[in-house]
């Protein structure tokens, strides 16, 4: 029987365990951000993978959002994941550009998407052009090569919940009549050359993740069949794991973001990365509202999933994984009432539980 707690391989990515601290956009510092996956890495969990992180101006979902672009702010971060490295775990960076979503505009411009598709009290976007989709693949290999000089592990694109990349795969937002829109190999060209600038930039063995939606929960929606091609034709120039997720995020019918209040509720997105993961070559990281050690070690002895994502659970609990570990199986304490989040900037577990 495997557990939750065997080693495993992501490629050279080496974890103690199967359990995967989920990209969570976390504290207005540096040093903030820094004790928050220090924390999770002493509690217990084999991989931290960092809030998204711009790649180019423009980029960004708000001020908060870290810009990794800008000179230095990778190499800032050198010593933060030392600390997640030195408890054992590894750390992971999220990469991303929010696209349509992008509501800090420091270039000084508009918004840039696949298509005009005009958001919910959003600047009035612009269709992108060749020349910005060229620089925009040449951003995300160039920051990739930033992360990896400051340390970190791994890197993990951003390619789900209705960012640009999303953006492209999805149709939609994606209403192109060029070589990035169509069919399936059209939307996903820019993935497909932004993994393979990566790794012109970052050689053979780097870790190289990818965060994807199988479904949109939107019409017209990217479809389980497209999405496995892509992520077939992405191992085959040199993508390394699958973590499967699903929705835009535009309102709470898109939202990959559910309430969770029995066990039977929990690994939502589960099933498709079953099958996920008996069509493809390389690791695929199941997330979705995951919150009992039985129900996962279940979906782990079903098939081929490798490990499973979580963030409101370690929000609430840094250290479930030591718990279990320990022994104290006991499902994880969150509630799934979502006051972690906070649009003011405040993080961290708010519920009253008692003392």
């Amino acid at each position: 029987m495997k557990s939750l707690f065997d080693p495993v391989s992501f490629g050279p990515l080496r974890l103690k365990n199967r359990i995967v601290r989920s990209a969570t956009m976390a504290g207005a510092t540096l040093a903030e951000k820094g004790a928050i996956w220090a924390e999770l890495a002493a509690g217990g969990s084999g991989l931290v993978i960092t809030g998204m992180m711009g790649v180019i101006e423009n980029s960004c979902v708000g001020e908060r959002m870290t810009q990794g672009y800008r000179p230095g702010v990778l190499e800032a971060h050198k010593p933060f994941f030392e600390a997640v490295q030195r408890h054992g775990a590894k750390i992971a960076v999220q990469l991303g550009h929010c696209g349509l979503k992008a509501n800090f505009l420091d270039g000084g411009q508009r918004p840039l998407g696949p298509s005009v598709v005009r958001l919910p009290n959003q600047e009035a976007p612009l269709a992108m052009r060749h020349e910005q989709i060229a620089q925009v693949v040449a951003a995300f290999a160039k920051t990739a090569r930033s992360c990896k000089e400051a340390g970190a592990d791994a890197v993990q694109l951003h390619a789900a919940h209705g960012y640009l990349l999303s953006q492209f795969l999805s149709p939609f937002f994606n209403h192109r009549l060029d070589e990035y829109g169509g069919n399936i190999d059209n939307r996903g060209r820019i993935v497909l050359e932004i993994v393979e600038a990566i790794r012109g930039q970052v050689g053979p063995d780097y870790p190289v993740l990818i965060k994807v939606n199988y479904s949109d929960l939107a019409e017209p929606s990217i479809t389980f069949e497209e999405c496995a091609s892509l992520c077939s034709q992405l191992a085959k120039h040199g993508l390394t794991a699958v973590e499967l997720s699903a929705g835009l995020g535009n309102d709470a019918l898109t939202s990959p973001i559910r309430r969770v209040k029995k066990p039977g509720e929990e690994g939502y997105f589960a099933e498709p990365a079953l099958d996920l993961a008996d069509m493809l070559s390389i690791p695929v990281i199941s997330v979705g509202g995951y919150r009992d050690i039985e129900a996962m070690e279940k979906r782990l002895n079903q098939g081929q999933i490798e490990a499973f994502a979580m963030s409101r659970p370690l929000i609430c609990e840094p250290a479930l994984a030591a718990r279990w570990q320990s022994g104290d199986r006991v499902r994880a304490r969150c509630v799934s009432c979502n006051r972690c989040f906070s649009p003011k900037g405040a993080f961290g577990c708010k519920y009253p539980f008692p003392a």
